[in-house]
């Protein structure tokens, strides 16, 4: 049922713009353009890559809106689980591969991009998971895989339990220098 929405909500956003484009367009098309005057036109048309620009920034805060409407109707926030990653500045280790699973289930698996991983070592916190979770005890098993420093291959997991109470939970998975600081280590933190 939520990805019908999801679908109608794409198919009005899409349907708005291609009307806004249109009527744009059928304004500047009722004037003729004159031989002596391709200056006036240069500018109507850059008056409607104007419009068009402010119409495109309007369904994009649109789009925005809907799909936090939809977020919050999927996860109430008296029932949400967010689950963030985070690098450490002096990180020996840049993850390639992390994998979540509550109470036994793959909720997330996330391969990161060269670029993705660059973000995180520059101070960058990625949500990798939102999602509804009931009061009580869950565990939460964490995979991460990365390459150190001297190209040698990461590979740790965790298990934590958690216990949920009414509101929002926020947990890190934060990765950073160990206790051994020549080692990489993961540091999962409860908001």
């Amino acid at each position: 049922m939520h990805l019908s929405r999801s679908k109608q909500c794409w198919q009005s956003v899409r349907l708005l713009f291609t009307i806004c484009v249109s009527c744009v367009l059928l304004t500047g098309a009722g004037t003729a353009p004159q031989m002596d005057e391709p200056r006036d036109t240069r500018e109507r048309y850059i008056e409607l890559d104007g419009e068009i620009q402010a119409i495109k920034e309007e369904i994009l805060g649109i789009n925005r809106d809907i799909l936090l409407l939809e977020e919050l109707s999927l996860y109430p926030h008296g029932q949400q689980l967010v689950v963030l990653v985070s690098v450490a500045n002096n990180s020996p280790v840049n993850p390639e591969t992390i994998l979540l699973q509550l109470d036994g289930h793959t909720v997330s698996h996330h391969s990161y991009t060269g670029s993705e991983g660059t973000a995180l070592q520059e101070g960058g916190v990625h949500r990798i998971y939102t999602g509804r979770l009931s009061d009580g005890e869950h565990i939460l098993k964490i995979s991460v895989t990365g390459k150190q420093v001297k190209g040698r291959t990461f590979n740790q997991q965790r298990s934590v339990t958690i216990t949920k109470v009414p509101g929002r939970k926020y947990m890190e998975l934060h990765l950073g220098p160990g206790e051994n600081t020549s080692e990489p280590g993961l540091t999962i933190r409860e908001w």
